[in-house]
């Protein structure tokens, strides 16, 4: 028995090394399938392994259970095998690491991926055989529902993949990959003076409360609302608490309706548990019509998951990036949840809630010293050249510190942008020079770093400037793929060249800190939604061609020899998808070419470029406005 059980641990940690790994991969979602299997049936391989490990440990030992040791044994070693092909690339950093993908054919996933059926299918076998006696129990902790709850899940395949069907189609929004996206990226240590603030700790413990978080650009509202999900998830299920967030950005408005945002808390507050009488019902109700529920729909299923808990959090965070009139929409929905749901809000100060909102508690949200400091202290550590500078001159750690802290008013995003600003220096005194020159305030910030961009090299430059033509413009946020994809398209050429394709550090090293990769999602951003206002205040002087450049990119790609076989194109197609990412965006260059002076201009100067791109392949409107 002790031998099984040892066993089923070192299983267990070799399955949570794997799907931890799997955290560094920037392109995971652009993996092949048989790969992108793999790890979803993990998850699920995980869930009967805690199961299964929790029975032997509570039981005495059994034919069955003795019957376990050689199976688990044999795929103990198929699991060390498997996370063995998981090291990183040797010399890369945490934001560059990928998975050795390319090391994996087809077959050797497929094998792993028999292998991993095979042990599902006996352990299913196993528990199945001691399910009535499990059942009888009276378990009243949550662990133990939940576990009879995922365990009927496992046993009865048609209900869980009805389950996956309903969660799936209640809202395509997965905003836990953004929140483990922004909780990795804060500095260990900062934010505590929020958890421990008294207006907080009401919020907290009260029921029914509103608590708004407002604060200047930049002041690190998202980070502070990661953290308060993180802290919630922490007391969650000894305290049977439901915990549920958003992060709202303006660029995602397209996807981000009030609905899908209603079904994406909605989700969240059903992991781990059957979907309810009720929104099956809906579910079943609405296919059958071919038809969405209504906002209405989705409060109700929303209050229906909030009853199953003891106490319910909603974390929405940045309110001001939503579009003013679904903001107050949303907002409305919201004001109806049940008694036992708490709200956090964070936005800038200028949206109005308390109208909304008459009991609202506010608190002021502003970056403080010591936060600045530990952040600081991060960015010394990470960064090489500063470390050297430091070491060279110890009292130059101070100086970085006090004139950043001075400097910063009060916002994360200022000392994020002056640390970038000084980490290529080459001496301790261009270190200083630039430290008696760090501009003030948000906009300046961004035209230095606009300005050392323009200071590199030639090549360095237009990279830059090709790559923030696409962020900036973009329609909705580019996977690294896409940009990939994007930033190789050479004029009037009729083939993607691979050995054009760029890796994402390259890219993101020449923009200044400007551009940041969301490893969960593999989403790029610019690195705040100020970032965004700024570049729009400059469009005409940065990006005088954006339109033409986005629109003329598109059509090429569309008329390379590989697609000439298409008749229309199967946008939802996975292997299109994989093998050609930016035939997702390729389609909006209709919206790209709408009505924008310069567009007007090119195809009245020049229609025959745009001409000869589209008759050499007979790229048609309605077939691009159909996949649009």
């Amino acid at each position: 028995m002790a031998e099984t059980l040892g066993t089923l641990a070192s299983i267990l940690q070799l399955v949570d090394t794997a799907l931890k790994a799997r955290e560094y991969v920037k392109d995971f979602h652009d993996a092949p399938k048989e790969q992108n299997k793999l790890f979803s049936e993990m998850e699920d391989l995980k869930l009967l392994l805690t199961e299964l490990h929790k029975h032997a440990a509570s039981k005495p030992a059994s034919g069955a259970f003795q019957q376990m040791s050689g199976p688990l044994a044999v795929f103990k070693n198929t699991m060390e095998s498997f996370t063995a092909k998981l090291g990183p690339v040797d010399g890369l950093s945490k934001f560059t690491k990928r998975l050795t993908w390319s090391l994996w054919s087809k077959k050797e996933a497929a094998d792993y991926l028999q292998e991993l059926e095979r042990i599902k299918s006996l352990i299913n076998v196993w528990l199945t055989t001691d399910i009535w006696d499990v059942g009888q129990k009276q378990m009243s902790t949550q662990d133990g529902r939940f576990g009879i709850e995922r365990l009927f899940l496992r046993v009865n395949p048609a209900q869980a993949e009805k389950r996956r069907a309903i969660i799936d189609w209640m809202s395509p929004l997965n905003f836990l990959q953004r929140q483990a996206e922004v909780f990795s990226m804060m500095q260990p240590g900062t934010g505590k003076w929020l958890l421990s603030d008294a207006q907080f700790k009401t919020w907290e413990s009260d029921s029914g409360k509103v608590l708004w978080c407002r604060g200047m650009p930049g002041a690190g509202k998202t980070v502070l609302a990661s953290l308060v999900v993180s802290h919630l998830e922490a007391k969650a299920q000894r305290n049977n608490l439901g915990i549920a967030c958003t992060f709202l950005n303006h660029k995602e408005a397209e996807i981000q309706t009030v609905p899908n945002i209603l079904g994406g808390l909605w989700k969240q507050l059903v992991l781990g548990k059957p979907v309810p009488t009720g929104v099956s019902a809906l579910y079943d109700y609405h296919m059958e019509r071919q038809t969405r529920p209504q906002s209405d729909e989705f409060i109700k299923a929303l209050n229906s998951a909030a009853a199953e808990y003891h106490k319910v959090y909603l974390v929405i965070d940045a309110l001001d990036e939503y579009p003013e009139d679904r903001r107050h929409l949303f907002l409305q929905f919201l004001r109806t949840a049940s008694s036992q749901v708490n709200i956090m809000v964070t936005s800038r100060p200028h949206i109005n809630l308390e109208s909304i909102f008459p009991n609202l508690q506010i608190l002021d949200i502003q970056a403080t010293e010591d936060d600045i400091r530990e952040y600081l202290d991060g960015q010394f550590k990470a960064s090489s050249r500063l470390s050297k500078h430091i070491q060279a001159r110890p009292e130059l750690h101070d100086e970085i510190q006090s004139r950043i802290i001075s400097n910063s008013q009060g916002m994360f995003l200022l000392a994020k942008l002056h640390i970038e600003s000084l980490v290529a220096k080459h001496t301790v005194r261009a270190v200083r020079d630039a430290l008696k020159h760090l501009p003030t305030g948000l906009w300046d910030t961004y035209a230095e770093a606009m300005q050392r961009i323009d200071r590199q090299s030639k090549e360095d430059k237009d990279l830059a400037m090709l790559t923030l033509t696409w962020v900036v413009n973009a329609k909705r946020p580019l996977s690294v793929a896409e940009l990939k994809q994007a930033l190789a398209i050479e004029p009037e050429s009729t083939c993607l060249d691979v050995d054009s394709l760029l890796e994402i550090d390259i890219i993101l090293s020449v923009c200044a800190g400007l551009i940041i990769v969301d490893e969960s999602s593999s989403v790029v951003r610019l690195i705040h939604y100020t970032t965004q206002e700024y570049m729009d205040s400059k469009q005409a002087d940065l990006f005088p061609l954006a339109q033409t450049t986005i629109v003329s990119s598109c059509l090429t790609y569309l008329s390379f020899k590989e697609f000439e076989k298409e008749k229309r194109f199967d946008f939802k197609e996975t292997s299109m998808q994989q093998e050609n990412p930016f035939i997702l965006y390729a389609p909006y260059c209709l919206m790209h070419a709408k009505g924008d002076p310069e567009i007007r201009r090119m195809w009245g100067s020049d229609v025959s470029y745009f001409g000869r791109i589209a008759m050499r392949r007979d790229v048609s409107l309605t077939l691009i406005s159909d996949a649009s």
